[in-house]
């Protein structure tokens, strides 16, 4: 294991940049991973399909069982991991799982530590499609002592997070490990939506109904209601009330000016 001072950090993120392919991006995680010392990592991204669902693609070097196991088990509305991260940028440590009181959380904790994953850390940012990124690198249980070296290690997540996120954006997905039901394309583009669609949208968010939103915007209500019907094609859902739902959940409609 290689002192976190030996890392050139930015070596990694032009690797990053230079990558063409998951593979290239995963083996510059996984030398990583070997000069902090940790036996695992994972790169995962989220996209929130519904209130309810989402998408998960991902690459790592975690046991193939234990990511089958995680499927099966539905682990993912139970990893304490995923909430925090889905909503605060600061790490979360895997030593927490294992103080948790939940039962469902104890179970969790239990197959974490059969597979060997007792220690390490997680690290989420948000993406501007509604999408959230997630690196992950852990093992075994690691020497108590050695904090600043762990708090180099978060530093340099910290850093590389964000370059993983529109690297891996770019690249084809080559695992859905957690897909829906309709996850053929997970992401959708912001350029899917026309400006006038998303101001349809926006304008319904507000309450306004058709014929107020053709006066708003000075045009048909015949207009309005085809770009809010193409919307709600593009968008995959089955009336403007859930295109409106889904176009705000993935950050479709917070910025028109852009």
């Amino acid at each position: 294991m290689l002192s976190t001072d030996e890392i050139k950090i930015q070596t990694l993120v032009d690797r990053i940049q230079q990558s063409f392919t998951q593979n290239e991006v995963s083996d510059v995680l996984q030398d990583t991973a070997d000069k902090l010392g940790f036996d695992y990592f994972t790169y995962a991204r989220l996209f929130p399909k519904a209130i309810t669902r989402l998408d998960i693609i991902a690459l790592g070097n975690y046991p193939d069982e234990w990511l089958q196991e995680y499927v099966d088990k539905k682990y993912i509305f139970v990893d304490p991991t995923i909430k925090h991260c889905t909503s605060s940028t600061l790490p979360y440590f895997w030593r927490n799982i294992y103080l948790n009181n939940n039962e469902s959380v104890k179970k969790f904790a239990a197959a974490c530590s059969s597979f060997g994953l007792k220690d390490g850390f997680s690290i989420g940012i948000n993406g501007n499609c509604g999408d959230y990124s997630i690196i992950s690198f852990g093992g075994g249980e690691r020497d108590t002592t050695i904090y600043l070296e762990l708090e180099q290690a978060i530093s340099i997540a910290h850093i590389l997070l964000p370059y993983l996120h529109e690297k891996l954006a770019q690249i084809e997905p080559v695992r859905a490990i957690y897909p829906t039901e309709h996850s053929a394309n997970p992401n959708i583009p912001l350029s899917e939506l026309t400006h006038r669609e998303k101001e349809c949208l926006l304008w319904t968010a507000e309450g306004k109904t058709s014929h107020e939103i053709s006066l708003i915007l000075n045009v048909s209500e015949s207009t309005v209601n085809f770009h809010l019907k193409n919307a709600v094609l593009k968008l995959d859902c089955i009336n403007k009330t859930h295109a409106v739902a889904k176009a705000v959940l993935l950050g479709l409609i917070t910025n028109l000016e852009s």
